[in-house]
């Protein structure tokens, strides 16, 4: 009977040593997408058929990923949390894309850090920044950016709209938690190279307020050691130099599936050598849903270069972007889509798209080309 006793004892003592880390682990979340399509895709209208990127078919990946996320409770309304988050696009193309690079692990928003309800998050690594998050892409509440992910998606640094927002490394942020609709947020990107002296630090600023349909935000973000060449908005790193981006934004959705939003972003270049160039950009977005479909529509402008010195054409760096798109829910985590648009760049312009861009040259777009693409692909979460 004893024997029989401890037999029972070693059995638990061992089923234990497999139940208790699976219980520790309990609140880990695994997540993401996989999206793709395919599309005709072209960028002419340089006038050098040598610099401009022929009609073609491609197979794209839709800005795929796959994250891991938990948290410990730490008591007192405080929870420890993590996430990685990694990018899976380019999966039609063996995970390297047209310029070279492959996908590594924790490629995206990937951080530790505390979450309080009373405080809000802070977090430590690689995130979005506070910009991102409240005017640009980075807010799923406001919508503006009406194709997110895909090709037709026109918000980012070298896109039509939205080109203040980024994803900071060796960054730290705070997002307060809801106050009566008002949500505050705050992102520092650190320098860690300061070549020549240099502290290129990056600080973003996001105000939003949320009243049932209705989402307004604001934003502001500042790069500072970073210049532009004459009349350019081509950054690089300069002792006391900076780049500032103030945007706005508004958004609403109707009880009849009636959307409508825009953007208004502002930007400031200080010149190398001395001046400073500005440049604004608009979009408006339109969308309707018909139960398990919806239409959407979004037009865009980045204006002309204000303050360009004497004989530049500061019409000549506008371009435009129109986008026409439509999903449909086929259930829960499977959606089918598509889409049509086409950025027209002026002389000096080179806009690209957000996602999947075209390279005419190497591993750019010749000023003056239009990229345009239409497709249709499927979107599959988990």
């Amino acid at each position: 009977m004893e024997f029989t006793m401890q037999k029972k004892n070693l059995a638990a003592i061992v089923a234990s040593l497999f139940i208790v880390p699976v219980a520790a682990h309990a609140d880990v979340t695994i997540y993401g997408f996989m999206s793709g399509g395919i599309e005709s895709s072209k960028a002419t209208g340089n006038g050098t058929a040598s610099k401009e990127y022929s009609s073609r078919t491609r197979v794209v990946d839709h800005n795929s990923r796959i994250g891991f996320k938990g948290w410990e409770d730490l008591g007192n309304g405080t929870k420890a949390i993590w996430q990685v988050e990694s990018s899976l696009r380019n999966f039609e193309n063996g995970g390297t894309n047209d310029k070279g690079q492959t996908a590594t692990f924790g490629t995206r928003n990937t951080f530790i850090g505390i979450d309080n309800g009373d405080f809000g998050k802070v977090l430590l690594g690689q995130n979005d920044s506070a910009y991102k998050m409240f005017t640009g892409s980075g807010n799923s509440a406001l919508g503006t950016d009406v194709m997110i992910n895909t090709t037709a998606d026109n918000f980012g640094a070298s896109s039509v709209n939205s080109r203040g927002e980024a994803r900071l490394a060796n960054s730290i942020h705070w997002f307060s938690p809801n106050w009566a609709g008002f949500k505050l947020g705050a992102s520092w990107g650190v320098d860690e190279a300061r070549t020549n002296g240099t502290d290129a630090k990056r600080i973003s600023l996001g105000l939003g307020y949320t009243w049932g349909a209705l989402n307004l935000a604001t934003a502001w973000d500042k790069q500072y050691d970073k210049g532009v060449a004459a009349n350019t908005t081509t950054a690089s790193v300069n002792s006391g130099s900076n780049i500032s981006f103030y945007s706005i934004a508004a958004s609403y959705k109707f009880d009849s599936g009636t959307f409508i939003g825009g953007n208004y972003e502002w930007g400031n270049f200080d010149q190398i050598g001395g001046g400073q160039v500005k440049q604004d950009d608009w979009q408006i977005a339109l969308g309707q849903d018909f139960g398990a479909a919806s239409i959407k529509l979004a037009y865009g402008q980045l204006g002309a270069l204000k303050n360009v010195g004497a004989g530049v054409n500061g019409d000549d760096f506008k371009a435009k972007q129109w986008i026409l798109g439509g999903t449909y829910n086929l259930s829960k985590s499977t959606q089918l889509l598509a889409y049509a648009t086409k950025i027209t760049n002026n002389a000096k312009a080179s806009a690209n798209f957000a996602n999947n861009p075209i390279y005419s040259t190497g591993t750019s777009l010749d000023a003056g080309n239009d990229p345009q693409a239409f497709g249709i692909g499927m979107k599959v979460s988990f």
